[in-house]
């Protein structure tokens, strides 16, 4: 019998959110996709027909959450913001999006968005990277740069990026305020870069 599609999609919401669960409550390195078939009840091999690792699982979450955070930032912004302000806003918004997601959130991006080479691309990983940049790239361009920075210049914003994650899931201060203090400092060291000039210096912006 054929399944319809709006089956799928309800087997795949109920996945996703049976996998929350676990990786809340076991932690994402202690949970198997065994243990998520089997609380979605289903098969394990069915549950790689919607899958096919733990990892993908996982970053589909991620991918979803920065996607809302790319469509929540398309809403917020005013178009009068600098680009410091512009990129700080962007990123604060992919990460509120993310925050529920936060307890496993390291293992999962350390796996599937690392920067080192790796002998399997996380497809997953590789969209939420290509969307992210392909935002950026947006940003810049209603900021004046018309000609799209190079190589060089996005692999510096996404390794400031990648930091800022890594720095984020692991900030134990008081409503993540150090994080947003390694955005301000990261965007502003960034528009330096590809400007050349003096960042704005002093000022904060709010979360």
């Amino acid at each position: 019998m054929r399944i319809s599609q709006q089956v799928k999609e309800e087997t795949r919401e109920r996945i996703l959110a049976m996998a929350t669960q676990l990786f809340l409550s076991k932690g994402f390195e202690d949970t198997t996709t065994r243990d998520i078939a089997a609380a979605a009840g289903l098969a394990t091999g069915t549950l790689f027909n919607y899958f096919p690792s733990k990892e993908t699982l996982a970053m589909s979450m991620v991918n979803e959450a920065l996607s809302g955070g790319i469509e929540d930032y398309r809403q917020r912004c005013c178009d009068d913001e600098d680009l410091v302000e512009a990129l700080f806003l962007f990123v604060t918004s992919g990460l509120r999006r993310l925050r529920p997601l936060r307890p496993f959130l390291g293992p999962v991006l350390e796996r599937s968005l690392s920067p080192f080479p790796r002998k399997a691309i996380c497809p997953e990983g590789e969209s939420a990277r290509q969307e992210h940049l392909a935002e950026v790239q947006n940003i810049l361009g209603r900021h004046g740069f018309t000609a799209a920075p190079d190589y060089v210049a996005m692999t510096i914003y996404w390794s400031l990026y990648l930091g800022i994650l890594a720095f984020w899931a692991n900030d134990e201060s008081p409503q993540q305020e150090a994080t947003w203090a390694l955005i301000d400092y990261s965007t502003q060291l960034f528009v330096q870069t590809i400007s050349g000039t003096n960042p704005c210096t002093g000022a904060g912006h709010a979360d």
